[in-house]
């Protein structure tokens, strides 16, 4: 049962309406803010929650399970960036609800703790994933088998050098053909797709210090074509520098035949699929498993 002070309590039951939800949010490094829906600030548990473009309460439900939720915000807190959603610095914060009599703010009580998941971004706005803190126990622990490789590329357990030459192109911003897809210079020497799954870092224009997914890569006679997901958050100006980096469809024939690190591949390729229960005994004529 959650504690509620006995003033508030009275507060609550006589159905008066000086009532404001509070957020007090801790990131992973350490860094603590503070939100309030109210139109002033208010100081709950020692931190400042400030109004205006900071949190807004969806539903939550709670049963069996941890809690869950969701929080909405704008983007008009300086606290809150769209680089910073974008690169996750807000991913796995830990949150507090708090409810808060306004008219005294003394008067709150802590209504709910969890953690925020992935942040999503649209033009002017961001939704997040609120769960409980119990539900870290519903997390896989250990490895799921899978045809498609588990490991991020480039790091320890896959083992290929991204700072080797050939896995890493620097470029310019031309035209933006649609919200996330750009032209790009400098980028000629590599072949279509090469960059598709990679990861571009913007280094000068307004998103420098962000970086978005390049779902795609194509190279056409008039420069590289790259779809970014997200979308960049500030508008890109030709000219705008970056750096892009290989990318890996996370397929055993991606492993080899572009990085030749078949060894190192955290997949089951040859793993038999669902189908293998639907086929017929005369199916394949060859049955040495070399197709599944």
């Amino acid at each position: 049962m959650i504690p509620i002070p006995d003033p508030l309590r009275q507060t609550l039951e006589a159905g008066v309406t000086t009532l404001a939800w509070c957020w007090i949010v801790t990131r992973r490094d350490g860094a603590v803010s503070g939100f309030t829906d109210h139109d002033r600030p208010l100081t709950v548990a020692g931190v400042t929650c400030e109004p205006g473009g900071g949190f807004e309460a969806g539903e939550t439900r709670s049963g069996d399970g941890p809690g869950r939720g969701a929080v909405f915000g704008v983007l008009t807190s300086d606290v809150i960036t769209p680089g910073d959603l974008d690169n996750g610095v807000w991913d796995s914060a830990r949150v507090e609800v708090w409810r808060v009599d306004w008219s005294e703010p003394a008067l709150a009580f802590r209504a709910f703790t969890g953690e925020l998941g992935a942040a999503k971004r649209g033009v002017a706005g961001f939704e997040a994933e609120l769960t409980g803190l119990s539900a870290r126990l519903d997390r896989i622990i250990g490895r799921v088998f899978a045809r498609a490789c588990d490991a991020e590329l480039g790091d320890g357990r896959c083992g290929v050098d991204l700072e080797t030459p050939g896995w890493r192109g620097t470029g310019a911003a031309g035209l933006v053909l649609a919200p996330g897809v750009i032209t790009a210079s400098g980028l000629e020497a590599f072949a279509s797709a090469w960059f598709s799954h990679g990861v571009i870092d913007w280094t000068g224009g307004a998103n420098a210090g962000a970086r978005q997914r390049v779902t795609d890569h194509r190279a056409g006679p008039d420069g590289a074509v790259l779809t970014l997901d997200p979308a960049p958050a500030a508008p890109v100006a030709a000219g705008d520098a970056f750096t892009v980096t290989a990318g890996c469809d996370k397929a055993f024939a991606t492993c080899t035949d572009k990085f030749a690190n078949g060894l190192n591949f955290r997949g089951c390729p040859h793993m038999p699929g669902n189908d293998l229960i639907l086929r017929a005994a005369s199916s394949e004529r060859v049955r040495d498993g070399g197709k599944r």
